[in-house]
């Protein structure tokens, strides 16, 4: 008899793994106001770029950085998706101030566009995404309405994908920039430590 009432409580609150992973990620209840207020996180105040064009530029400077450069190529050599290294590169700034959520999500393009032209200069073999489950058209096409085809029904940040990563969304400078860039191939022995 009590086993039938467990089932019962059971089969009643039910939840899916999906939605158990999502009501774990927030902050605990009222921890914002256990922080004196005096401290305050980065990113709680205006973020230090709002132009897309400083942005993306401060995102190559920082990219092209000789031991940025190494981590990065290591990274890629390590099967890492171009997608998830992008994310890291904008949560990161995020979460230093640099640019506030609504900037992080324009970024996400260039900076995957940047991490490819990287990619093709060491010679490395990029991954954009991780495999990622197939989806029905309805639900693609809904999503996309709703976060113009980055942001996946879930709105989160690491949810987001871009279909198709083009030059133009870094500007004329900065791609040129990187073809001219002074980005060592890893198929140059000459500099031991790139590997």
């Amino acid at each position: 008899m009590k086993d039938d009432k467990q089932q019962r409580i059971n089969e009643k609150t039910y939840l899916s793994p999906r939605l158990q992973e999502v009501l774990f990620e927030g902050p605990t209840p009222g921890q914002s106001l256990t922080k004196d207020p005096d401290e305050r996180y980065p990113w709680e105040g205006p973020p230090k770029y709002v132009s897309l064009k400083d942005a993306r530029e401060q995102i190559f400077l920082n990219m092209i950085e000789p031991q940025n450069l190494k981590n990065i190529q290591q990274l890629m050599l390590n099967d890492l998706p171009i997608n998830t290294i992008a994310q890291v590169i904008l949560k990161d700034g995020f979460e230093k101030g640099a640019w506030n959520p609504d900037m992080m999500l324009q970024l996400l393009e260039p900076t995957m566009y940047m991490l490819l032209a990287v990619a093709e200069r060491s010679g490395i073999e990029p991954i954009i995404e991780s495999d990622i489950e197939p989806e029905d058209e309805d639900s693609t096409a809904r999503v996309a309405s709703i976060s113009n085809g980055f942001i996946k029904e879930g709105g989160r940040f690491q949810d987001a994908r871009v279909k198709e990563v083009r030059e133009e969304s870094v500007g004329r400078e900065i791609a040129q920039q990187l073809k001219e860039a002074p980005i060592p191939s890893l198929l140059d022995r000459r500099d031991k430590n790139v590997r």
